[in-house]
């Protein structure tokens, strides 16, 4: 062990302030802290006890461990023991972890598994049992992050995996990137809902896949990244299913029912097509969906006249269980459209046009409220409303 990776065994074990992260097994550059390599099992026992009381440190990586490092399960129990112990570190990063070394993987994902305290699980290029992955995601059930690249991860396991984390409440990113996953795996994970980030770059998913993951926007409205890029089978065709679940115009409920959440979406070589990149710009423009909804009722609603479906919106923000079934909350949803579409020119055009049409046919649907009613003997002109 050299000088550096002496200062870093004695920061560890002063539990100092300033060390946070924690990379072992990789070549180090000369100069920072952190970095720490042995030949000696009895300096990683010594390192797992000073990781055992350790309040500072957040992120652990092992990274490209040397075949002459004596990092077992069986000659240096003392380091995972102080990995299972420590309750601060909740970023954990495997990385370039050969055959030979499967057993260290093995040992770091169960240490980490029984202390429940990580929040991002990264796995990069590493050889291990994946039914070891799903475990160590049924056990760390706080996790926020998930990637597991270069891993060989095939359509079976992606099935385990959906299991073991659909009870999440939420998955910042799962990041599958890489691997050899195909149009079952992907029909699997748009069955989640609990993931806001989905990249599923550089796999074989062919158009079936991305499609299933298009017909669940209408359901799922929490996703807001999707990278299908570098999976060559998935051809611009599949563009029309997402510009379909982003804004289905089959009528105005359609239209304020559709996904106003996805943000971005990559497909091979960026061919997403001109509407569907409009649609996600309008989905960008504003943080209040309602009002996402409001710009694309107006700017691709063809049906000028019929305006019907407008009286069953609800698209104030305190509604409840209000209706739109009354021409104060008509005439309302216009004036707030008129907002809404300040930087939508060609939206002002007919929206005037719009209300009137609106207006005429809440008069032809509820003629009671606007058609004087007759009392009394003699045919008298006295009128009055009829909820009167």
């Amino acid at each position: 062990m050299d000088s550096l990776c002496q200062d870093t065994l004695l920061a560890v074990e002063q539990n100092s302030n300033s060390l946070t992260y924690l990379q072992v097994g990789a070549c180090h550059n000369g100069r920072n802290k952190g970095f720490f390599h042995s030949k000696n099992s009895d300096d990683y026992n010594k390192l797992g006890t000073a990781i055992g009381t350790n309040t500072h440190l957040r992120r652990l990586m092992i990274d490209n461990l040397s075949n002459n490092v004596t990092l077992g399960s069986t000659d240096a129990t003392g380091f995972y023991d102080g990995v299972r112990r420590n309750s601060t570190i909740t970023d954990l990063l495997l990385s370039h972890l050969n055959r030979e070394k499967v057993g260290v993987t093995h040992e770091v994902l169960r240490a980490c598994q029984e202390n429940k305290t990580l929040v991002k699980l990264h796995l990069y290029e590493v050889s291990l049992d994946h039914q070891l992955i799903v475990e160590a995601l049924r056990g760390c059930t706080n996790l926020k992050k998930i990637k597991i690249a270069m891993s060989g991860l095939d359509d079976d396991r992606v099935l385990q995996i959906v299991d073991a984390i659909r009870g999440y409440t939420l998955i910042e990113e799962l990041e599958l990137f890489n691997n050899a996953i195909e149009d079952r795996g992907c029909e699997a994970l748009a069955t989640l809902r609990n993931v806001r980030s989905l990249d599923l770059a550089v796999n074989s998913v062919g158009n079936e896949g991305a499609i299933a993951i298009a017909n669940s926007l209408s359901e799922n409205k929490l996703l807001q990244k999707c990278n299908l890029d570098y999976n060559p089978a998935v051809g611009a065709r599949v563009s029309n299913d997402f510009c379909r679940s982003l804004c289905n115009t089959s009528s105005i409920n359609d239209i304020y029912s559709s996904n106003h959440t996805l943000l971005s979406i990559s497909f091979y070589r960026d061919d997403i097509g001109s509407k569907l990149a409009s649609l996600l710009e309008l989905n960008r423009s504003t943080e209040n969906k309602k009002h996402v909804a409001i710009k694309k009722i107006l700017l691709h609603y063809k049906h000028d006249y019929d305006m019907e479906p407008l009286f069953d919106l609800s698209l104030e923000e305190d509604d409840g269980e209000r209706d739109l079934k009354a021409l104060p909350y008509v005439l309302s949803w216009f004036e707030t459209a008129k907002k809404v579409i300040g930087e939508v020119p060609r939206a002002h055009n007919d929206l005037e046009m719009k209300k009137i049409s609106a207006l005429y046919q809440f008069g032809h649907v509820m003629p009671m409220l606007f058609i004087p009613t007759t009392h009394g003997k003699g045919g008298g002109n006295k009128r009055k409303r009829s909820n009167e």
